[in-house]
Protein backbone atom coordinates (compact mmCIF):
# COMPACT_ATOMS: atom_id res chain seq x y z
CA UNK A 1 0.00 0.00 0.00
CA UNK A 2 1.23 3.41 -0.59
CA UNK A 3 1.06 6.66 0.98
CA UNK A 4 -2.28 7.81 -0.75
CA UNK A 5 -3.82 4.45 0.44
CA UNK A 6 -2.71 5.01 3.71
CA UNK A 7 -4.32 8.75 3.41
CA UNK A 8 -7.49 7.43 2.04
CA UNK A 9 -7.73 5.12 5.00
CA UNK A 10 -7.39 8.17 7.33
CA UNK A 11 -9.84 10.20 5.74
CA UNK A 12 -12.20 7.46 5.99
CA UNK A 13 -11.89 6.61 9.28
CA UNK A 14 -12.27 10.21 10.29
CA UNK A 15 -15.48 10.80 8.35
CA UNK A 16 -17.26 7.53 10.15
CA UNK A 17 -16.04 8.83 13.40
CA UNK A 18 -17.76 11.85 12.38
CA UNK A 19 -20.78 10.59 11.41
CA UNK A 20 -21.09 8.42 14.65
CA UNK A 21 -20.55 11.72 16.49
CA UNK A 22 -23.14 13.29 14.73
CA UNK A 23 -26.04 10.56 15.14
CA UNK A 24 -25.34 10.33 19.07
CA UNK A 25 -25.95 14.44 18.89
CA UNK A 26 -28.90 13.97 16.98
CA UNK A 27 -30.53 11.19 18.91
CA UNK A 28 -29.88 13.24 22.50
CA UNK A 29 -30.78 16.25 21.45
CA UNK A 30 -34.69 16.25 22.14
CA UNK A 31 -33.70 14.06 25.36
CA UNK A 32 -31.43 17.08 26.64
CA UNK A 33 -33.41 19.63 25.26
CA UNK A 34 -36.97 18.10 27.48
CA UNK A 35 -34.64 17.61 30.68
CA UNK A 36 -32.85 21.43 30.67
CA UNK A 37 -36.81 22.63 29.72
CA UNK A 38 -37.56 20.02 33.48
CA UNK A 39 -40.63 18.46 31.26
CA UNK A 40 -42.53 16.49 33.04
CA UNK A 41 -42.26 13.14 30.19
CA UNK A 42 -38.53 14.12 29.65
CA UNK A 43 -37.40 10.22 29.66
CA UNK A 44 -40.09 9.50 26.91
CA UNK A 45 -38.81 12.48 25.02
CA UNK A 46 -35.64 11.29 25.19
CA UNK A 47 -36.52 7.66 23.99
CA UNK A 48 -38.71 9.05 21.20
CA UNK A 49 -35.38 10.89 20.14
CA UNK A 50 -33.14 7.69 20.18
CA UNK A 51 -36.30 6.06 18.61
CA UNK A 52 -36.73 8.40 15.41
CA UNK A 53 -32.92 7.50 14.31
CA UNK A 54 -34.83 3.70 13.53
CA UNK A 55 -38.12 6.37 12.42
CA UNK A 56 -37.07 9.30 11.02
CA UNK A 57 -40.49 11.04 10.99
CA UNK A 58 -40.33 9.99 14.93
CA UNK A 59 -37.38 12.44 15.55
CA UNK A 60 -39.06 15.69 14.85
CA UNK A 61 -42.21 15.00 16.27
CA UNK A 62 -40.09 14.40 19.56
CA UNK A 63 -38.11 17.79 19.02
CA UNK A 64 -41.65 19.41 18.73
CA UNK A 65 -42.85 17.27 22.25
CA UNK A 66 -39.71 18.30 24.28
CA UNK A 67 -40.59 22.51 23.38
CA UNK A 68 -44.20 21.98 24.03
CA UNK A 69 -45.41 22.93 27.65
CA UNK A 70 -48.48 20.21 28.85
CA UNK A 71 -51.71 21.34 29.71
CA UNK A 72 -51.68 23.87 32.48
CA UNK A 73 -47.99 24.40 32.71
CA UNK A 74 -45.79 27.40 31.89
CA UNK A 75 -44.34 27.06 28.17
CA UNK A 76 -40.08 26.14 28.27
CA UNK A 77 -37.67 29.01 27.95
CA UNK A 78 -35.29 27.03 26.44
CA UNK A 79 -37.24 26.32 22.96
CA UNK A 80 -37.03 29.54 21.44
CA UNK A 81 -39.52 31.44 23.04
CA UNK A 82 -39.23 34.84 24.55
CA UNK A 83 -39.71 34.78 28.44
CA UNK A 84 -42.14 36.66 29.87
CA UNK A 85 -43.63 37.60 26.13
CA UNK A 86 -47.79 37.41 25.88
CA UNK A 87 -49.05 37.13 22.30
Amino acid sequence: MNLLSFFALFVLLILLAASIGVIAFLGSLPGKLAGKNGHPQAKAVAMAGWMGLLLPPLWPLAMVWACIAPEGEAAPDACGQQGGAEG
